[in-house]
């Protein structure tokens, strides 16, 4: 009865965005309270049906109207229980009244946001074709123009309705767009879900709505040459929790991508491949066996032709939260312009067309470092699911004590230790491992502007336990602009030694709008224990801890993290070790924690020799660490919620915590409060 009722609400409710576990685990919680309403309903009709043969006629029917009001008023008394009771979490702050946010708080948060767009969007490519100038008139190619990416998913996702799009961003900035395209695309799908498909956090359509390239008539070709001699191509992509961004494409539109079977045997709770991808032509398909969510689809590709074909002056914006594949950008001579908007939330769409117009001069740096190729990358091998084979007795006890359990009791190796991101690239250049040109086609804190600058240290010193550098940004260029002033480390290095990066971001700061020949000065104060580096290794520490090494440090200020403008060096003498007292702004003394158990029987990467483990370090799990070891297995089986024992726990002399208690104190009374102010003890009772 319990698993026919969950059959039946978790379509309502997944399509409200609630997770299919979180309506088995409360219904479930409160299946004592449904088995008495169906009982009650069962006594209710046997009174009904007894009335019939115990009562006489003309009375029946008060007997009858009394069991079902009865019935009626139980159901209504233990749904207040169950309100006030197990769910009052839950429902209080839909039950219990609320402020509305001011009028005031919401024209500020939009304006906040919409200079966080005007700050953070991304020029990554300009020959000169923006800004617009004297265009007003643009044509607007690809469909997610109609349907941008405001955030994430799940807990990222909101009510966009409201929200500042593509198009609107246009309007606002004095910029006609092509009606006659995006009619095309309104009437070719509405919404991004080809399929119908309701989406939610266990649930995902990966769909890329894009008309086919036959949608793109010669007509309609024709009148949007006529109607301006520049056009835009809007490329989106989401991405968010509960489910990992596709690695094979053409396996989800061939439904061979959900794992449940053979990760999880079956379980329905494994949802971290629950997905669906609807192809927009049945010709062919939208992606080839292998390729993934980050790149172009195939009719992605097609328009991206044809819009190249007709326009030699195109603008690219890229409406995506992660890093796509952009080399096609250089396959084509007539994109004269990429821009980076990513998720923009409420009003930071506005920017877009500030930018366009050159109203606005954009200043943002990216915050990823954009490869050519994905799968060459150094966690791609140890990207996705990973699950141990020798747990299947544990798998079947935790099945059959926990309702919610996913089926699945899995590993996954960081194998890239401390090189993550551009600390890799960077590092990986300088030992020669990688040809840096060929793999990263943007560098982390890379960004244009409309303008030029340079930048100079103009003074440097040695305080002892700081340095100190003041740099001199000038505006070169022929319109007032903003620029960032990137300030990155090189530790020395020994060969075997404490793990380190070759380039270290440890301070920017963005100056002010700067009009042509203008100069602004920025100015650094920077702890060296900020250049200190984690010996987890413990080769010159006994369980790890901070280390500044002796040796030469060069500071360097740079436009991006491999272009260096301008650099100094300092020196240390001897070794600082932190390890034993801390660095002066930690709290608490860093030492490895439970290096035994999360370090696990990995190769991590390391620069020693050149990274000469690269191969061996950043391949896919060996058959081996598939198969869980004894010890950890014993220990994990005792923790689960299958086996697991609290009174093993039990301490005789251990004291109830107070509770219930009224000191006359609320949560806004310890306003500014100290963190150890003894009343916080009096307030927790």
């Amino acid at each position: 009865m319990i698993q026919l009722l969950i059959d039946l609400l978790t379509p309502i409710f997944t399509s409200m965005g609630v997770s299919a576990t979180d309506v088995q685990t409360y219904v479930n919680m409160l299946s004592g309270y449904i088995y008495t309403i169906i009982g009650l309903l069962a006594v209710a009709i046997i009174v009904m049906v007894a009335a019939h043969f115990l009562v006489k006629k003309g009375t029946r029917h008060v007997v009858r109207w009394s069991a079902a009001l009865a019935w009626v008023l139980a159901v209504a008394i233990i749904a207040n229980i169950m309100c006030f009771g197990p769910l009052y979490n839950n429902l209080s702050p839909i039950m219990n009244t609320r402020d509305q946010v001011s009028e005031e708080s919401i024209a500020n948060s939009k304006a906040v946001i919409k200079e966080v767009g005007e700050e953070g969007m991304v020029l990554l490519e300009n020959n000169g074709v923006l800004p617009l100038a004297d265009t007003t008139n643009l044509n607007v190619f690809g469909w997610a123009s109609t349907n941008p990416i405001f955030g994430g998913t799940g807990s990222g996702s909101s009510d966009n309705s409201s929200s500042v799009g593509i198009l609107q961003s246009l309007t606002d900035a004095g910029i006609s767009y092509n009606q006659e395209i995006i009619d095309m695309y309104t009437e070719y799908s509405p919404t991004r879900n080809l399929g119908g498909n309701v989406v939610s956090v266990t649930y995902t359509d990966w769909s890329l709505p894009e008309p086919p390239v036959e949608y793109y008539t010669d007509e309609l070709m024709t009148n949007a040459q006529k109607f301006s001699d520049t056009a835009m191509i809007v490329i989106s992509r989401s991405g968010g929790e509960g489910q990992d961004l596709p690695t094979d494409m053409n396996a989800i539109i061939h439904d061979t991508y959900d794992l449940r079977d053979s990760v999880a045997n079956g379980n329905e709770n494994y949802n971290y491949t629950n997905c669906n991808y609807t192809n927009n032509s049945t010709e062919y398909d939208d992606f080839d066996p292998g390729e993934s969510y980050l790149e172009l689809s195939n009719t992605e590709e097609a328009m991206i032709e044809k819009v190249c074909s007709a326009f030699d002056k195109v603008v690219v914006v890229i409406n995506a939260n992660n890093t796509m594949e952009l080399g096609w950008v250089e396959q084509y001579p007539q994109i004269g312009a990429v821009i980076l908007a990513p998720g923009t939330g409420e009003s930071g769409m506005s920017a877009l067309g500030e930018i366009l117009n050159g109203s606005v001069n954009p200043s943002g740096r990216t915050v990823d470092t954009y490869v050519y190729d994905v799968k060459q990358t150094p966690w791609y091998n140890n990207f996705g699911s990973f699950t141990y084979n020798n747990v299947d007795d544990l798998r079947a006890a935790l099945t059959q004590a926990d309702p919610a359990y996913q089926g699945v009791i899995a590993f996954v190796n960081y194998v890239e230790g401390i090189y993550v991101g551009y600390k890799f690239y960077e590092t990986a250049a300088e030992e020669g491992l990688i040809d840096y040109d060929a793999a990263v086609q943007y560098p982390f804190g890379y960004g244009l502007s409309y303008t030029s600058f340079a930048q100079e240290i103009t003074e440097f010193s040695d305080n002892g336990d700081t340095v100190s550098l003041t740099v001199n940004v000038t505006n070169t260029g022929d319109v007032a602009g903003k620029d960032v002033v990137e300030v990155y480390f090189t530790p020395p290095y020994t060969n075997g030694g404490i793990e380190k990066a070759s380039v270290n971001l440890v301070q920017f700061a963005k100056t002010a709008q700067l009009e042509p020949g203008a100069s602004e000065t920025v100015s650094f104060t920077i702890d060296k224990e900020d250049f200190a580096s984690y010996d987890s290794g413990c080769i010159k520490t006994a369980n790890g801890g901070y280390v500044l090494e002796a040796g030469e440090y060069a500071l360097s200020i740079r436009s991006d993290s491999h272009t260096v403008l301008d650099s100094v060096t300092f020196t240390v003498g001897s070794d600082v070790d932190y390890s034993a007292d801390g660095r002066p702004s930690d709290s608490a003394v860093p030492t490895n924690q439970f290096q035994d158990y999360s370090a696990g029987n990995v190769t991590y990467l390391s620069r020693a020799d050149g990274f000469a483990n690269y191969a061996q370090a950043t391949a896919a799990p060996a058959e081996e660490a598939y198969s869980m070891d004894e010890d950890t297995l014993a220990r994990i089986t005792e923790k689960s919620v299958a086996y697991y024992d609290p009174t093993q726990y039990d301490d005789p002399n251990d004291e109830m915590p107070v509770t219930g208690a009224d000191n006359g104190l609320s949560l806004a009374d310890f306003t500014g409060k100290a963190y150890d102010d003894p009343q916080w003890e009096e307030l927790l009772d």
